[in-house]
């Protein structure tokens, strides 16, 4: 029997669904963590009641003050909790503050990709006609591709069924030559400013480029994040579409205006691929969807572009993005600033029925105690399994979650905590869950 773990939220008009198989095991993809694997079900989620009583700023007060005076948070703090109705703040404590915010950071990518590219939106791999009887493969920026289907997206596109069209439009000969066009995305922008090189070097993203075989793991079947990725992910790819077409020839180049389409394959969609992004906090991935939302908005696939495409978004939907700064999508750059405000205000609108493009966010989040990174978190909070859905960050001395709970009233709330400067992570991340169960467990009135 397979075990199903699912989210349902309802509130005015929106409502957000996400159902997640656990067993067997999927054989690929993002899904291949071990913890999904689960053998329960997560606890029902209770859902919240729009009737349920307001928690009182004394109320929350009064419980949290404790957790956040703690030495486990002794660094600087922005923290803030919304009603998930209003979106009204209810405790704060400098959360107009801008600090690093780490993976935090993925929520406002996740949420400016579906508002811009829309969450049925597939990111096509082309090839076209060429001059001189060369093809051209053209890069759409999906680093999901896989080989032949056994990659490590669940549901990638695949080179195989793009060679096999290549092949029956050219009557079964192979080309010469293959012209690989990458100029979708800004050349020479693999890294974002302020990301460490050892990030890069260990694995937990890559080079971005446009045109990438499994996010440039050299080991599919391997985790999600280390993993050792391919140098030159571009010419990996490019060598094994070539080898399945038969061409002898690699060469980069453009596609010319106009030309004929010879075969087409599509990504799975934005709200598919955010889910991947946010779930494993999928560092290149969120990286390559903030360049979707540039490339919507007009703006270079550029790490620049993807940040200025996302402040947008946030510009736009009236959050605070005053002082806020944005290097890269992913949140590995320690350049970055968010303020707790910003990000729980996020949570609140993307939820609110108001702006249907985001309601798919919700269902991006890890739930506590059973999926993605919150997998392995909240072991001694019982109370919070299954009520807790949120995005973790963690980078050196940067702890930070941003999400939601229904408090013990069946009241919907809010939040964002970030820490910066604090040496002892595992002691910070404790806390930073104590505070979430403790919203989960209290009406605080």
């Amino acid at each position: 029997m397979a075990v199903v773990s699912s989210l349902v939220l309802a509130v005015g008009a929106a409502v957000f669904v996400s159902v997640v198989d656990l067993t067997p095991p999927p054989e690929n993809g993002v899904l291949r963590w071990p913890h999904l694997s689960a053998v329960s079900a997560p606890e029902p989620f209770t859902g919240p009641a729009a009737e349920a009583p307001m928690p009182t700023a004394d109320g929350l007060a009064a419980v949290l003050d404790p957790l956040l005076d703690s030495s486990a948070l002794d660094g600087d703090l922005s923290v803030s909790v919304r009603d998930g109705l209003t979106g009204d703040e209810l405790y704060g404590r400098g959360s107009e503050t801008a600090l690093i915010p780490a993976s935090s950071t993925k929520a406002a990518t996740a949420a400016a990709v579906l508002a811009t590219r829309g969450s049925a939106y597939r990111i096509p791999t082309r090839v076209v006609a060429g001059e001189d009887g060369r093809v051209v493969l053209v890069a759409g920026g999906d680093v999901t591709l896989t080989e032949d289907g056994d990659g490590f997206y669940h549901g990638a596109a695949e080179l195989s069924d793009l060679a096999e069209q290549v092949l029956t439009a050219l009557n079964g000969e192979s080309p010469a030559t293959l012209v690989v066009d990458t100029s979708v995305f800004a050349a020479d922008d693999g890294v974002a400013p302020g990301v460490a090189a050892a990030d890069v070097r260990d694995g937990y993203t890559a080079q971005v480029t446009p045109l990438m075989l499994d996010g440039g793991r050299v080991d599919k079947d391997g985790p999600d994040s280390p993993s050792a990725r391919h140098g030159d992910p571009t010419r990996h790819a490019a060598d094994t579409f070539a080898a399945l077409i038969g061409a002898g020839e690699v060469v980069a180049g453009t596609a010319p205006d106009g030309a004929t389409e010879l075969g087409v394959v599509y990504s799975p969609t934005m709200q598919r691929l955010s889910e991947y992004a946010m779930l494993t906090s999928d560092n290149l991935l969120t990286d390559a969807l903030a360049r979707q939302a540039a490339l919507a908005t007009g703006e270079p696939g550029s790490f620049a572009g993807g940040a200025a495409a996302t402040m947008r978004v946030l510009a736009d939907l009236g959050l605070p993005v005053d002082g806020m700064v944005l290097k890269d999508g992913s949140g590995l750059s320690k350049d970055n600033r968010l303020s707790a405000g910003l990000l729980a205000s996020l949570v609140s609108v993307a939820a609110s029925g108001e702006h249907p493009e985001l309601s798919g966010l919700a269902a991006t989040m890890a739930v506590a105690g059973h999926s993605g990174s919150l997998w392995h978190r909240f072991d001694d909070d019982r109370a919070a399994h299954g009520e807790v859905r949120a995005k973790t960050g963690t980078l050196s001395k940067v702890s930070s979650l941003t999400g939601m709970v229904v408090d013990a009233d069946g009241r919907w709330l809010t939040f964002a905590v970030i820490v910066n400067d604090r040496g002892n992570l595992f002691e910070a991340e404790a806390a930073i869950d104590a505070f979430a169960t403790v919203l989960a467990e209290c009406g605080c009135r």
